[in-house]
């Protein structure tokens, strides 16, 4: 018969620990691996849902840079510009370089607080900090193009389509232009 043995006898040999199992060991690594694969997952998600919205800022902001080039002739100018532009736009216009610079009908800069957004297959985009104009582009030829102004925004957040809106006047050249920001609301 087996004599008890008392606690703490340095004779005996301390029971082993129960193993851990595999699982229990790998836990903080699958947790670790698991967080990156989401992170990473996610990260993609955004990068491609917003692709379009980053690339048609990127050929606005090209298109009013372009506008800027005092290196570029005027009819070099204009056929450089009509790259950025879609073939609906250049069917009812023709980019031409303006007097005090830039493109007629556009911005001559982009707002640090500008706002760009899909609006179904095509992207909005107001380049002014609250209130403005907002232009379209549309994925035509590989790329974002240019294609024109679809409306304005009121300071009091009232999207107004170009539709109802009517040109003020005629431009200079007797060109008509959707002058946004003086315009009147259709009755």
């Amino acid at each position: 018969m087996d004599t008890p043995v008392a606690p703490g006898d340095p004779d005996v040999a301390p029971a082993p620990a129960p193993a851990r199992s595999l699982f229990r060991r790998l836990r903080p690594w699958l947790a670790i691996i698991g967080f990156v694969i989401a992170a990473t997952a996610l990260l993609g998600y955004e990068s491609l849902s917003t692709r379009p919205v980053r690339e048609a800022a990127r050929s606005f902001a090209e298109l009013i840079s372009l506008g800027d080039r005092s290196d570029l002739g005027e009819d070099e100018l204009k056929r450089q510009a009509r790259l950025f532009c879609s073939e609906h736009y250049l069917a009812t216009h023709d980019p031409r370089p303006a007097p005090e610079g830039g493109l007629i009908g556009l911005p001559r800069t982009l707002h640090p607080d500008y706002k760009a957004w899909r609006e179904g297959d095509d992207v909005w985009i107001r380049p002014t900090a609250r209130a403005g104009p907002v232009y379209q582009f549309v994925y035509e030829a590989g790329r974002w193009k240019f294609d024109g102004p679809v409306g304005i925004l009121t300071p009091q957040g009232e999207f107004i389509p170009a539709s109802k809106l009517e040109p003020e006047s005629r431009n200079q050249r007797g060109q008509d232009s959707l002058i946004l920001l003086k315009t009147r609301i259709k009755a």
